[in-house]
């Protein structure tokens, strides 16, 4: 089983992993090695005789190193009160809020400063403080502030543009032409939706970060930096930073495409429609789709640019009833052997009891295995739990390298749905209340919405996602309940148009899998065998469960 350290700081450590030490800190480090080797020579390796010879150098040196020492105790007093004020931890450190709290404080001592300055630039390489070798000044620190949390896209490394086939290429006309009457450009609005939202700015402070959001940040990306550092014993922290930061630059994205981004900074919480973790090929496709290929520096990203340059696969397939894109940046799941899954420490009794029975009931529904390994290698679920009253739980997707975790805060009603809810995205299920045939389901309420929240709303990507010609479900496990992300909590933001009444109150229900939420997950991986198929629909695994449809 893989035990998650208990670092509590999450980002904050590497000034310790060798990238932030200045000339005067190694000078003091020498200064005590070289204290330390004197009183060894003097009193452990030399003769008796040589003891006697130098001691009374001793004392003069001592006077010497006396002044020494008590300069390098000073400046450890001003880094201690930095370290004090919990501004330098361990792994993982978000600049951006160190640089956040700092604002208010005095300058910080010069050994403190540079090397997260020049963290800061390695991290915003295209940040106009960053040119020719500089680095940000404290002066400076709100306007760094401002703009990387606003245009911080503009200062990663470039986007990488993607080779993306049109999905309905090669597929038969009348499907064709059904497809396109859904076509919806990804984050697009209309002016009288934007006017509402903005309208909503008008009395709600849509640029600023509420503490809730720096928190949930500091939550994920320390969470993120423990999992990844237990599973690949390395430090991932520039790659974790980079990878929010391109999902906070696709949250901006959609922002502008709706002519927004004006009068709204999105929420700069580290996740993607409230409770998703985006891969950097997700972001990146997405980027894509918004009109983003090619913005930033030409610089490559953290370890060394692994993203390729074209879109996986090579066609679109037309897969039973519905289309399927091999392009798509989700990933499966071989099902050829159960799927891996640990429980992590972290998790109670009962914990472990409402993340088997999500299990259970995918197995009971569908055709999908898992398998408990104590101490699982290559991919896998790894279950946790996180105190945090910021999320009910979070998830990745599809399959993630190099493992897929999913956090529980187990502080919302029915944990069990809410481990089968991200389950099923790590199984590569979307929400259902961003499908592109949404507006035909349900009325968004725009004046009662966080426009903060707006990538929450914004429908799915086409390309990206598929119905599988699946109806749209009110009942769906995979929907938000009606008064997500609502400015007065009284009043529901999104409205069933059929049977609104009884239809609202089942909004976002985490009882169980839907008959719809069954048919997603087997038209994605059951494959029906032609004569012998399991009791469930799907591909048998005993000879009990075989059944010959042809009778």
């Amino acid at each position: 089983m893989i035990q998650i350290p208990g670092i509590d700081g999450g980002e904050k450590n590497n000034q310790t992993q060798g990238e932030g030490n200045t000339g005067t800190e190694s000078k003091e480090k020498l200064a005590i090695g070289g204290f330390g080797d004197l009183w060894k020579n003097l009193w452990g390796t030399q003769t008796k005789q040589e003891q006697q010879n130098d001691h009374k150098s001793l004392v003069g040196t001592l006077g010497s190193w006396g002044h020494k020492i008590g300069g390098i105790a000073k400046k450890a007093g001003e880094v201690a009160a930095y370290l004090a004020g919990d501004l330098i931890g361990v792994d993982g450190e978000n600049i951006i809020d160190t640089f956040r709290e700092w604002s208010s404080k005095a300058p910080p001592p010069e050994q403190i400063w540079k090397p997260l300055a020049a963290k800061f630039c390695r991290r915003f390489p295209g940040h106009p403080t960053c040119k020719d070798g500089n680095v940000p000044t404290f002066n400076e620190i709100p306007d760094v502030i401002e703009a990387v949390i606003r245009e911080g896209g503009k200062y990663l490394p470039k986007v990488p543009k993607l080779l993306i086939p049109d999905p309905l290429m090669g597929i038969a006309h009348d499907l064709v032409k059904a497809a396109k009457e859904f076509v919806i450009h990804l984050g697009v609005i209309s002016p009288e939706v934007g006017k509402i939202i903005k309208g909503v700015c008008e009395t709600f402070k849509c640029m600023e970060q509420s503490k809730e959001q720096i928190a949930m940040k500091n939550t994920v990306t320390k969470k993120i930096f423990e999992f990844e550092k237990a599973v690949t014993g390395k430090d991932n922290t520039d790659n974790i930073n980079f990878r929010l930061d391109r999902t906070m630059q696709v949250k901006q994205a959609l922002l502008e495409k709706a002519n927004l981004s004006d009068v709204v900074t999105a929420a700069d919480n580290g996740v993607f429609e409230s409770d998703v973790l985006l891969t950097e090929h997700q972001s990146n496709f997405l980027l894509n789709e918004l009109g983003k290929a090619g913005e930033g520096v030409d610089v490559p990203p953290p370890g060394l640019g692994s993203e390729n340059s074209t879109a996986e696969g090579s066609s679109a397939k037309l897969k039973r009833a519905s289309l399927f894109f091999e392009e798509n940046p989700i990933k499966k799941w071989d099902l050829q052997s159960p799927i891996p899954y640990t429980l992590d420490d972290s998790l109670d009794e009962l914990d472990k009891e409402d993340i088997r029975g999500a299990l259970k009931e995918i197995e009971e529904k569908t055709c999908i295995r898992f398998e408990y390994v104590e101490s699982p290698t290559g991919y896998h679920i790894n279950y946790m739990r996180v105190d945090s009253a910021t999320f009910c739980g979070l998830s990745y997707i599809g399959r993630n390298e190099p493992a897929n975790p999913i956090y529980l805060s187990f502080q919302c009603g029915n944990p069990r749905g809410v481990a089968l809810h991200e389950t099923l995205h790590a199984l590569g299920i979307a929400h259902q209340h961003v499908r592109m045939d949404r507006d035909q389901h349900i009325t968004l309420d725009w004046s009662n919405i966080n426009p903060q929240q707006y990538d929450s709303f914004a429908v799915s990507d086409s390309k990206m996602f598929t119905t599988y010609g699946v109806k749209y479900d009110y009942g769906s496990i995979m929907h938000y309940n009606a008064y997500t992300a609502a400015v007065n909590l009284a009043k529901p933001t999104m409205i069933p148009k059929v049977d609104p009444e009884k239809n609202l109150a089942i909004l976002g229900q985490r009882d169980a899998m839907s008959d719809t939420d069954i048919a997603i997950v087997k038209k994605m991986y059951c494959t029906p065998v032609q004569r012998l198929i399991g009791s469930n629909g799907c591909r048998a695994r005993h000879e009990s469960d075989w059944r010959d449809i042809t009778t």
